[in-house]
């Protein structure tokens, strides 16, 4: 009986990990989706700051197209005043130009402040870009890592099941037949270790005599309160600690 009991407790070790890697195996896609939607969160950020130096940069042209239309309507009304014949024409002429000057003085101010206002935004884009492409760098990286490891833990579990075939076969049918029973009842734990008289599986105590036998490891012992089978893993001067 202590082999298979020693096959049971090896199962249900391979179980634990098998369980574990198919766990990780099904959040490894939704840890690369939130590394991919924080890459775009990034990559937003900079591409907002770029639509805005655009804009910016457009009304620039925008204005500088209008104020070169204001100076050459300006140019045409000063060619006027040698054709004008009396003073209500000169002065009607003069108050238009001024107004023209006035309206290319606002537009070249506003040009400058423009200016001022991109070159602001470059700056700040330059350096959010800089820190784009390292954090990018550094999501890519986890999704690398992340990746190689799906990898690794995808070979383990398959060497794991491999080996769940193995132990399984070493085992009775009617042991096995229990085990599977157990663990699709108790949240996957068939066997349980017993430390220092108590089940690991639901934290009750066990009768003394009933830990002294789970010790031997030579029958098969089963927890009275959550029926779990009792493995004794360590030795007696531990038993005895």
């Amino acid at each position: 009986m202590k082999e298979q009991l020693d096959l049971l407790w090896e199962l249900q070790k391979i179980d634990i990990e098998i369980r574990s890697l198919k766990e990780s195996q099904d959040g490894y896609p939704k840890e690369i989706k939130r590394l991919d939607e924080k890459q775009e969160i990034e990559r937003e950020k900079t591409h907002k700051e770029k639509e805005k130096v655009e804009e910016l940069d457009k009304e620039r042209r925008q204005k500088e197209g209008h104020l070169s239309l204001e100076q050459e309507k300006m140019k045409r009304t000063e060619g006027k005043m040698f054709e004008v014949k009396t003073n209500k024409e000169y002065q009607a002429l003069l108050t238009e130009i001024e107004n023209l000057k006035g309206a290319s003085v606002r537009e070249e101010e506003e040009i400058l402040q423009l200016l001022e206002e991109i070159d602001d935004l470059k700056k700040s884009l330059s350096k959010r870009e800089k820190e784009t492409a390292a954090a990018l760098a550094r999501i890519e990286g986890d999704k690398k890592a992340l990746l190689e490891k799906m990898t690794r833990d995808r070979e383990v579990l398959k060497k794991q099941m491999k080996r769940r075939e193995i132990v399984a076969k070493q085992l009775e049918s009617n042991l096995y037949q229990l085990y599977n029973t157990l663990s699709e009842k108790r949240q996957g734990l068939g066997v349980v270790r017993v430390r220092q008289e108590t089940c690991q599986g639901c934290f009750v105590n066990v009768p003394p005599q009933m830990f002294i036998e789970v010790q031997k490891n030579n029958a098969l012992v089963r927890c009275p309160n959550c029926n779990r089978i009792l493995y004794w893993e360590g030795d007696r001067e531990e038993a005895t600690k």
